[in-house]
């Protein structure tokens, strides 16, 4: 074996024995801040939408309600429509 041989292997073993015995707590404590962002923004997801849920049900509501109120002023036109065709024809 050359030197040159020696030399990579020598580097390649220091460089396994430092990726395996390094201090991985900065990746950990990045992870964990990563996570912790996610489940907050999940969680204001949540509640967003549970919000925009309740509004859609009491728009409905009310999309129902100014139906029926523009049935009813319908209805008055016609009766109204009526009673002026009956008057003037008489």
């Amino acid at each position: 074996m050359d030197l040159g041989t020696i030399v990579s292997l020598v580097i390649a073993g220091v460089a396994l024995l430092w990726s395996i015995y390094r201090d991985k707590s900065s990746d950990t404590e990045d992870l964990q801040k990563r996570v912790s962002t996610i489940e907050t923004k999940i969680v204001l997801a949540e509640s967003t939408i549970e919000r925009l849920e309740a509004e859609q049900d009491e728009m409905k509501k009310m999309l129902k309600s100014l139906e029926n109120q523009i049935n009813q002023m319908n209805l008055k036109v016609e009766k109204i429509l009526t009673i002026l065709e009956n008057t003037k024809g008489a």
